[in-house]
Protein backbone atom coordinates (compact mmCIF):
# COMPACT_ATOMS: atom_id res chain seq x y z
CA UNK A 1 0.00 0.00 0.00
CA UNK A 2 2.89 2.36 0.86
CA UNK A 3 4.47 1.78 -2.55
CA UNK A 4 1.13 2.37 -4.23
CA UNK A 5 0.69 5.71 -2.46
CA UNK A 6 4.19 6.86 -3.40
CA UNK A 7 3.65 5.87 -7.02
CA UNK A 8 0.36 7.72 -7.17
CA UNK A 9 1.84 10.83 -5.55
CA UNK A 10 4.72 10.86 -8.01
CA UNK A 11 2.38 10.44 -10.92
CA UNK A 12 0.19 13.17 -9.52
CA UNK A 13 3.04 15.67 -9.44
CA UNK A 14 4.23 14.75 -12.92
CA UNK A 15 0.80 14.93 -14.51
CA UNK A 16 -0.71 17.77 -12.50
CA UNK A 17 -2.06 19.42 -15.63
CA UNK A 18 -4.22 16.40 -16.32
CA UNK A 19 -6.13 16.41 -13.07
CA UNK A 20 -6.86 20.07 -12.52
CA UNK A 21 -6.48 22.01 -9.29
CA UNK A 22 -7.46 19.24 -6.87
CA UNK A 23 -5.12 16.35 -7.65
CA UNK A 24 -4.77 15.13 -4.08
CA UNK A 25 -8.53 14.83 -3.70
CA UNK A 26 -8.51 12.37 -6.57
CA UNK A 27 -5.70 10.45 -4.97
CA UNK A 28 -7.56 10.28 -1.67
CA UNK A 29 -10.72 9.13 -3.42
CA UNK A 30 -8.87 6.35 -5.19
CA UNK A 31 -7.20 5.25 -1.95
CA UNK A 32 -10.54 5.19 -0.14
CA UNK A 33 -11.98 3.06 -2.92
CA UNK A 34 -9.11 0.59 -2.62
CA UNK A 35 -9.34 0.45 1.19
CA UNK A 36 -13.12 0.06 1.20
CA UNK A 37 -12.92 -2.66 -1.42
CA UNK A 38 -10.45 -4.58 0.71
CA UNK A 39 -12.62 -4.23 3.80
CA UNK A 40 -15.97 -4.82 2.08
CA UNK A 41 -15.28 -6.87 -1.07
CA UNK A 42 -18.03 -7.68 -3.51
CA UNK A 43 -20.05 -10.56 -2.05
CA UNK A 44 -18.49 -13.85 -3.08
CA UNK A 45 -20.75 -16.45 -4.61
CA UNK A 46 -21.93 -18.97 -2.05
CA UNK A 47 -20.61 -22.48 -2.66
CA UNK A 48 -22.64 -25.56 -1.75
CA UNK A 49 -21.13 -29.05 -1.97
CA UNK A 50 -23.54 -31.91 -2.71
CA UNK A 51 -22.09 -35.37 -2.20
CA UNK A 52 -23.62 -38.33 -4.04
CA UNK A 53 -23.01 -41.73 -2.38
CA UNK A 54 -23.93 -44.83 -4.35
CA UNK A 55 -23.84 -48.19 -2.62
CA UNK A 56 -22.63 -51.28 -4.44
CA UNK A 57 -25.09 -52.78 -6.93
CA UNK A 58 -25.64 -56.19 -5.37
CA UNK A 59 -28.74 -57.49 -7.14
CA UNK A 60 -31.11 -57.03 -10.12
CA UNK A 61 -30.35 -57.01 -13.82
CA UNK A 62 -29.28 -54.03 -15.94
CA UNK A 63 -31.79 -51.15 -15.96
CA UNK A 64 -32.86 -51.89 -12.35
CA UNK A 65 -31.23 -50.92 -9.08
CA UNK A 66 -28.60 -48.89 -10.94
CA UNK A 67 -27.38 -47.11 -7.84
CA UNK A 68 -24.27 -45.70 -9.49
CA UNK A 69 -25.87 -44.63 -12.76
CA UNK A 70 -28.95 -43.15 -11.07
CA UNK A 71 -26.88 -40.80 -8.95
CA UNK A 72 -24.57 -39.95 -11.83
CA UNK A 73 -27.63 -38.73 -13.73
CA UNK A 74 -28.70 -36.53 -10.82
CA UNK A 75 -25.15 -35.25 -10.44
CA UNK A 76 -25.06 -34.42 -14.13
CA UNK A 77 -28.32 -32.52 -13.82
CA UNK A 78 -27.10 -30.46 -10.87
CA UNK A 79 -23.85 -29.73 -12.69
CA UNK A 80 -25.89 -28.09 -15.46
CA UNK A 81 -28.61 -26.28 -13.50
CA UNK A 82 -29.87 -23.29 -15.47
CA UNK A 83 -32.09 -21.39 -13.04
CA UNK A 84 -30.27 -21.20 -9.69
CA UNK A 85 -28.46 -17.89 -9.28
CA UNK A 86 -26.05 -16.67 -6.62
CA UNK A 87 -25.00 -20.16 -5.58
CA UNK A 88 -22.18 -22.23 -6.97
CA UNK A 89 -23.12 -25.92 -6.73
CA UNK A 90 -20.14 -28.26 -6.48
CA UNK A 91 -20.92 -31.96 -6.76
CA UNK A 92 -18.93 -34.96 -5.61
CA UNK A 93 -19.55 -38.64 -6.29
CA UNK A 94 -18.36 -41.90 -4.78
CA UNK A 95 -19.27 -45.52 -5.52
CA UNK A 96 -19.10 -48.25 -2.87
CA UNK A 97 -17.91 -45.99 -0.06
CA UNK A 98 -16.56 -47.99 2.91
CA UNK A 99 -14.78 -45.32 4.96
CA UNK A 100 -15.36 -45.05 8.70
CA UNK A 101 -14.44 -41.36 8.90
CA UNK A 102 -16.23 -38.17 7.98
CA UNK A 103 -13.39 -36.17 6.45
CA UNK A 104 -14.99 -36.38 3.01
CA UNK A 105 -18.31 -35.08 4.40
CA UNK A 106 -17.17 -32.14 6.48
CA UNK A 107 -17.80 -29.57 3.74
CA UNK A 108 -20.99 -31.16 2.37
CA UNK A 109 -24.18 -29.11 2.40
CA UNK A 110 -26.08 -32.34 1.64
CA UNK A 111 -25.42 -36.02 1.05
CA UNK A 112 -27.54 -38.17 -1.28
CA UNK A 113 -27.60 -41.93 -0.68
CA UNK A 114 -28.91 -44.74 -2.88
CA UNK A 115 -28.04 -48.31 -1.97
CA UNK A 116 -29.30 -51.61 -0.67
CA UNK A 117 -30.14 -51.94 3.01
CA UNK A 118 -27.32 -52.18 5.53
CA UNK A 119 -28.36 -55.76 6.34
CA UNK A 120 -28.84 -56.99 2.77
CA UNK A 121 -25.40 -58.54 2.43
CA UNK A 122 -22.43 -59.70 4.46
CA UNK A 123 -20.42 -57.27 2.34
CA UNK A 124 -20.65 -53.50 2.69
CA UNK A 125 -23.58 -52.14 0.65
CA UNK A 126 -24.57 -48.91 2.47
CA UNK A 127 -22.35 -45.79 2.19
CA UNK A 128 -22.84 -44.87 5.86
CA UNK A 129 -23.67 -48.07 7.71
CA UNK A 130 -21.39 -51.13 7.73
CA UNK A 131 -23.08 -54.56 7.77
CA UNK A 132 -24.10 -55.46 11.31
CA UNK A 133 -23.15 -59.15 10.84
CA UNK A 134 -26.20 -60.38 12.71
CA UNK A 135 -25.77 -57.96 15.61
CA UNK A 136 -28.92 -55.90 15.31
CA UNK A 137 -28.53 -54.09 18.64
CA UNK A 138 -25.53 -51.86 18.05
CA UNK A 139 -22.15 -51.54 16.38
CA UNK A 140 -18.61 -51.67 17.67
CA UNK A 141 -17.37 -48.55 19.47
CA UNK A 142 -15.40 -47.32 16.46
CA UNK A 143 -18.49 -47.42 14.26
CA UNK A 144 -20.70 -45.80 16.90
CA UNK A 145 -18.25 -42.91 17.30
CA UNK A 146 -18.12 -42.42 13.55
CA UNK A 147 -21.92 -42.44 13.21
CA UNK A 148 -22.23 -39.95 16.07
CA UNK A 149 -19.96 -37.61 14.11
CA UNK A 150 -22.19 -38.01 11.03
CA UNK A 151 -25.17 -37.18 13.22
CA UNK A 152 -23.40 -34.06 14.50
CA UNK A 153 -22.77 -32.88 10.94
CA UNK A 154 -26.46 -33.35 10.18
CA UNK A 155 -27.53 -31.39 13.25
CA UNK A 156 -25.16 -28.62 12.16
CA UNK A 157 -26.93 -28.36 8.79
CA UNK A 158 -25.78 -31.14 6.46
CA UNK A 159 -28.92 -32.29 4.64
CA UNK A 160 -29.59 -35.98 4.05
CA UNK A 161 -31.52 -37.63 1.20
CA UNK A 162 -31.99 -41.41 1.28
CA UNK A 163 -33.38 -43.36 -1.68
CA UNK A 164 -34.74 -46.82 -2.48
CA UNK A 165 -33.69 -49.82 -0.32
CA UNK A 166 -31.26 -47.62 1.60
CA UNK A 167 -34.32 -46.52 3.60
CA UNK A 168 -34.28 -49.83 5.50
CA UNK A 169 -32.06 -50.34 8.56
CA UNK A 170 -32.15 -53.35 10.87
CA UNK A 171 -29.32 -52.43 13.22
CA UNK A 172 -30.83 -50.39 16.06
CA UNK A 173 -28.11 -47.73 16.02
CA UNK A 174 -28.71 -47.13 12.31
CA UNK A 175 -32.51 -47.36 12.68
CA UNK A 176 -32.50 -44.84 15.54
CA UNK A 177 -30.43 -42.40 13.50
CA UNK A 178 -32.92 -42.71 10.66
CA UNK A 179 -35.79 -42.10 13.05
CA UNK A 180 -34.11 -38.95 14.35
CA UNK A 181 -33.18 -37.73 10.87
CA UNK A 182 -36.55 -38.40 9.20
CA UNK A 183 -39.02 -38.53 12.06
CA UNK A 184 -39.98 -42.07 11.07
CA UNK A 185 -38.84 -44.94 8.95
CA UNK A 186 -39.03 -48.43 7.56
CA UNK A 187 -40.33 -51.06 10.00
CA UNK A 188 -39.53 -54.73 9.15
CA UNK A 189 -42.71 -56.79 9.01
CA UNK A 190 -44.89 -53.71 8.60
CA UNK A 191 -43.44 -51.63 5.77
CA UNK A 192 -43.69 -52.86 2.19
CA UNK A 193 -41.96 -52.56 -1.18
CA UNK A 194 -44.69 -53.09 -3.82
CA UNK A 195 -43.62 -53.18 -7.46
CA UNK A 196 -46.04 -52.07 -10.14
CA UNK A 197 -47.37 -49.11 -12.11
CA UNK A 198 -47.67 -46.24 -9.65
CA UNK A 199 -49.61 -43.01 -10.01
CA UNK A 200 -47.93 -40.36 -7.90
CA UNK A 201 -49.83 -37.21 -6.95
CA UNK A 202 -48.69 -34.10 -5.02
CA UNK A 203 -50.49 -33.59 -1.72
CA UNK A 204 -52.55 -30.41 -1.87
CA UNK A 205 -51.54 -29.21 1.59
CA UNK A 206 -47.86 -29.52 0.62
CA UNK A 207 -48.00 -27.40 -2.53
CA UNK A 208 -46.29 -24.48 -0.80
CA UNK A 209 -43.31 -26.56 0.25
CA UNK A 210 -40.16 -25.75 -1.80
CA UNK A 211 -39.66 -29.38 -2.83
CA UNK A 212 -43.00 -29.33 -4.66
CA UNK A 213 -42.31 -26.30 -6.85
CA UNK A 214 -43.00 -27.13 -10.47
CA UNK A 215 -43.86 -30.76 -9.64
CA UNK A 216 -47.01 -32.33 -11.08
CA UNK A 217 -48.43 -35.85 -11.04
CA UNK A 218 -46.79 -38.71 -12.91
CA UNK A 219 -47.30 -42.42 -13.59
CA UNK A 220 -44.39 -44.83 -13.82
CA UNK A 221 -43.15 -48.33 -13.03
CA UNK A 222 -41.29 -48.59 -9.74
CA UNK A 223 -40.69 -50.61 -6.62
CA UNK A 224 -41.46 -48.14 -3.85
CA UNK A 225 -40.50 -48.89 -0.26
CA UNK A 226 -43.35 -47.35 1.66
CA UNK A 227 -45.91 -47.71 4.47
CA UNK A 228 -43.42 -46.28 6.93
CA UNK A 229 -44.08 -45.64 10.61
CA UNK A 230 -44.18 -41.97 11.62
CA UNK A 231 -45.25 -39.82 14.54
CA UNK A 232 -48.77 -38.51 13.79
CA UNK A 233 -49.11 -34.73 13.50
CA UNK A 234 -45.37 -34.15 13.80
CA UNK A 235 -44.93 -30.45 12.99
CA UNK A 236 -41.42 -31.09 11.67
CA UNK A 237 -42.71 -33.39 8.91
CA UNK A 238 -44.38 -32.30 5.67
CA UNK A 239 -46.00 -35.11 3.69
CA UNK A 240 -45.36 -34.45 0.00
CA UNK A 241 -46.62 -37.17 -2.34
CA UNK A 242 -49.36 -39.80 -2.41
CA UNK A 243 -48.93 -42.98 -4.43
CA UNK A 244 -51.33 -45.70 -5.52
CA UNK A 245 -50.92 -48.82 -7.63
CA UNK A 246 -53.99 -50.96 -8.49
CA UNK A 247 -51.78 -53.94 -9.42
CA UNK A 248 -48.47 -54.85 -7.79
CA UNK A 249 -46.56 -57.97 -6.83
CA UNK A 250 -48.00 -57.46 -3.34
CA UNK A 251 -51.59 -56.87 -4.43
CA UNK A 252 -53.47 -53.57 -4.84
CA UNK A 253 -52.03 -50.55 -3.06
CA UNK A 254 -54.53 -47.91 -2.03
CA UNK A 255 -53.42 -44.30 -1.86
CA UNK A 256 -50.65 -43.83 0.71
CA UNK A 257 -48.04 -41.20 1.53
CA UNK A 258 -44.76 -42.29 -0.06
CA UNK A 259 -42.40 -39.47 0.89
CA UNK A 260 -42.03 -36.51 3.21
CA UNK A 261 -39.63 -33.70 4.05
CA UNK A 262 -38.37 -33.33 7.62
CA UNK A 263 -36.91 -30.17 9.10
CA UNK A 264 -35.61 -29.92 12.66
CA UNK A 265 -33.56 -26.88 13.61
CA UNK A 266 -30.71 -26.57 11.12
CA UNK A 267 -31.17 -30.07 9.72
CA UNK A 268 -33.18 -31.03 6.64
CA UNK A 269 -33.86 -34.53 5.36
CA UNK A 270 -36.05 -36.42 2.92
CA UNK A 271 -36.71 -40.14 2.54
CA UNK A 272 -38.01 -41.72 -0.68
CA UNK A 273 -38.26 -45.46 -1.25
CA UNK A 274 -38.65 -45.38 -5.03
CA UNK A 275 -35.91 -45.19 -7.68
CA UNK A 276 -35.64 -48.80 -8.81
CA UNK A 277 -35.95 -48.45 -12.61
CA UNK A 278 -33.23 -46.26 -14.06
CA UNK A 279 -35.29 -45.19 -17.10
CA UNK A 280 -37.82 -43.57 -14.75
CA UNK A 281 -35.46 -40.59 -14.55
CA UNK A 282 -36.75 -39.59 -17.97
CA UNK A 283 -39.98 -38.55 -16.22
CA UNK A 284 -39.76 -34.77 -15.90
CA UNK A 285 -41.89 -34.43 -12.76
CA UNK A 286 -40.12 -37.31 -11.03
CA UNK A 287 -36.68 -35.93 -11.85
CA UNK A 288 -37.69 -32.40 -10.82
CA UNK A 289 -39.00 -33.70 -7.50
CA UNK A 290 -35.63 -35.38 -6.80
CA UNK A 291 -33.59 -32.34 -7.83
CA UNK A 292 -35.79 -29.99 -5.80
CA UNK A 293 -35.40 -32.26 -2.78
CA UNK A 294 -31.60 -32.32 -3.05
CA UNK A 295 -31.34 -28.56 -3.51
CA UNK A 296 -33.71 -27.92 -0.59
CA UNK A 297 -31.80 -30.33 1.68
CA UNK A 298 -28.59 -28.45 0.86
CA UNK A 299 -30.13 -25.18 2.06
CA UNK A 300 -30.42 -23.69 -1.42
CA UNK A 301 -33.53 -21.74 -2.44
CA UNK A 302 -35.57 -23.83 -4.85
CA UNK A 303 -36.63 -21.78 -7.92
CA UNK A 304 -40.32 -20.93 -8.16
CA UNK A 305 -40.86 -23.31 -11.07
CA UNK A 306 -38.51 -26.02 -9.77
CA UNK A 307 -34.91 -26.88 -10.60
CA UNK A 308 -34.20 -26.91 -14.33
CA UNK A 309 -31.19 -28.45 -16.01
CA UNK A 310 -29.73 -28.55 -19.50
CA UNK A 311 -28.37 -32.10 -19.08
CA UNK A 312 -28.88 -34.36 -22.08
CA UNK A 313 -28.75 -38.11 -22.60
CA UNK A 314 -30.21 -38.93 -19.22
CA UNK A 315 -31.05 -42.57 -19.94
CA UNK A 316 -27.69 -44.21 -19.33
CA UNK A 317 -29.07 -47.76 -19.28
CA UNK A 318 -31.81 -48.69 -21.73
CA UNK A 319 -35.07 -49.87 -20.25
CA UNK A 320 -36.09 -53.39 -21.14
CA UNK A 321 -39.36 -55.29 -20.73
CA UNK A 322 -39.76 -57.53 -17.70
CA UNK A 323 -42.44 -59.63 -16.01
CA UNK A 324 -43.93 -56.58 -14.31
CA UNK A 325 -44.88 -54.75 -17.49
CA UNK A 326 -48.38 -56.25 -17.46
CA UNK A 327 -49.18 -54.56 -14.15
CA UNK A 328 -51.05 -51.71 -15.78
Amino acid sequence: MKDLIQTMMATNKADNHCIGQIPYRCVISMLLLIVCSSIHPVSAQTTKVIYFMAGKKDHAWPSRHETEKDLLVLQRCLDSVTNIKGVKIVTRFIYNRTALDINDMKDAAAIVIESSAEYSSADRTHPLFPPSAGNTKTYEKEVVNYLDQVDSLHKAGMGIIVLHWAVAAENQKAANLYWNWFGGGYIPGYSQNPLGMWTVTPIKQAQKHPVMRGVGAWTYKDEIFSRFMVIPQDQRRTDLLMGEAPKTNMGPVASRCITWAFEDGLSRALIYGGMDYHAALLQDNYRRFLLNAIVWAAGIEVPADGVKSSAKGLQLVASRPDQFDNMK
